[in-house]
């Protein structure tokens, strides 16, 4: 019950903080980012794991330690130990035989023998056995290559979401910050009679939206940490801090370096292409079923037999031989020739599918991240300055008393809403370069990088 009437009291304080109208100081917005983590956490204090991490560490991280990542890759121990049985022959058969005329005259007559035979293949069906079981292994590697590819990606999108929820707040930080001082010259001015209460008001309640604002994007700065914290392999908990710039605005490299880089890179094709390797090798197996295994046998044997009105004869003893060649009369393995044949076709069809795709993957993110890097550059370097100076001006022009409040609210809601577009374009630019890394698979995570965090800082 303590615990819960805390957090209770927590969330009051939190509500007092944000909503509160007239002089209340300034809300920090990294203690509210505290409070609300501890909120969406446990009660329990969870000891930092590492300390801020890169795009490229952040990616070696969850290769490493996502959960799913891991249970993955033990197909490739399960293909491995398929291969050691498929070099294995099959075991020898130990025979029996005895017959005796107990049953009957009981002269002593019997005849027994023991041997031991082997099936050994003629057709090379083991070695063709073996092939397959390798281009299973190399499928589970290139498939777990392919997961890691997709990991990448979803680690990059939510980095570069993170990217633009921060922007996004500071943004409403700055406004927050020219509200402020709108909202005290306003006081001022109140206090002197040179404006109208409706004057003080209006700056209060638009400072207000700010602040609620910035309480609903720690929200989703919150949730895109726990949802990494889960790409990671980490406890929902866990602190976590990001420490990643902008991608350079430098302009792309051409579509069709691109495009050839996925499809010399891309694990899905290569995934493709070993399908038909595989049905290759399911044909030369097919084949050499056609000629089942042939049998060698090597024993002893002994017998006696009695003969009316002779003397007792004694016991003969031999070796013994046999060899069981089976008759192929039919073809009885022409079913799996074709479909083994048939799926060969179907693979060489699905590379050229997948090479399409990939071609078509990459010229869509490509196009989507020219267009929206070119719209953000138009926000920074053309309408932002602009509308900075507007918001300059108009707050210029009210504390000499040549415009009215309502200008001056108005230059800064326009300011406020070309930087929340300008922020949104950035957030669809980056979204857009993330899906076209994705395509192309290209992530720079280096030898250096991969396997250890920095501890230079923590959350």
């Amino acid at each position: 019950m303590k615990a819960g009437r805390s957090i209770v009291t927590m969330r009051r304080a939190v509500r007092r903080s944000v909503f509160g109208l007239g002089g209340a100081a300034p809300i920090r917005l990294s203690l509210l980012a505290g409070v609300m983590l501890g909120l969406a956490g446990t009660a329990q204090a969870e000891e930092p794991l590492g300390g801020a991490l890169s795009l490229p560490q952040a990616i070696a991280v969850a290769q490493r330690d996502n959960k799913d990542l891991k249970t993955a890759r033990y197909a490739v121990d399960v293909a491995q130990a398929r291969l050691l049985q498929a070099g294995v022959l099959p075991d020898p058969r130990l025979n029996i035989t005895g017959a005796s005329d107990f049953a009957f005259k009981n002269n002593g007559e019997y005849t027994a023998s023991v041997g031991v035979s082997q099936d050994f293949p003629i057709a090379g069906r083991i070695l063709r056995q073996k092939d397959v079981a390798r281009v299973d292994i190399e499928l589970a590697r290139t498939e777990i290559a392919e997961a890691e590819r997709r990991l990448a990606g979803e680690v990059a999108a939510s980095v570069y979401r993170l990217l633009a929820v921060d922007r996004q707040v500071q943004a409403r930080e700055e406004l927050a910050a020219i509200d402020e001082r709108l909202a005290k010259a306003t006081r001022s001015r109140f206090h002197a009679a040179e404006v109208s209460e409706l004057d003080v008001n209006t700056v209060a309640l638009d400072l207000q939206r700010l602040r609620q604002e910035q309480v609903q994007l720690q929200a989703e700065r919150i949730r895109l940490l726990l949802a990494l914290n889960q790409l990671l392999g980490r406890p929902s908990g866990a602190a976590l801090m990001i420490r990643e710039p902008l991608p350079s605005m430098d302009t792309l490299s051409s579509l069709a370096e691109q495009q050839a880089k996925a499809l010399a890179s891309r694990p899905d094709l290569r995934l493709a292409q070993l399908q038909i390797e595989r049905a290759q090798a399911d044909v030369a197996l097919a084949k050499s079923k056609r000629w089942e295994d042939w049998s060698v046998g090597l024993g002893v044997q002994q017998d006696r037999i009695a003969v009316d009105g002779a003397p007792s004869q004694s016991g003969d003893r031999a070796l013994s031989f046999n060899l069981t060649i089976p008759l192929s009369l039919k073809n009885r393995t022409r079913g799996l020739i074709a479909e083994a044949e048939a799926s060969a076709e179907q693979a060489k069809a699905r590379v050229e599918a997948r090479q399409l795709d990939i071609s078509n993957q990459v010229a869509t993110a490509y196009s989507e991240a020219s267009t929206l890097q070119g719209l953000y550059n138009g926000y920074q370097k053309d309408l932002l300055p602009v509308t900075a100076r507007n918001v300059a001006l108009a707050q210029k022009g009210y504390s000499q008393g040549l415009v009215s409040l309502v200008e001056v609210v108005q230059a800064q809601r326009q300011q406020g809403d070309l930087n929340t577009a300008s922020v949104n374009a950035l957030d669809q630019y980056l979204q857009a370069l993330a899906r076209l890394r994705t395509a192309v698979g290209d992530y720079p995570v280096s030898d250096t990088e991969a396997g250890h965090e920095p501890q230079d800082s923590h959350q």
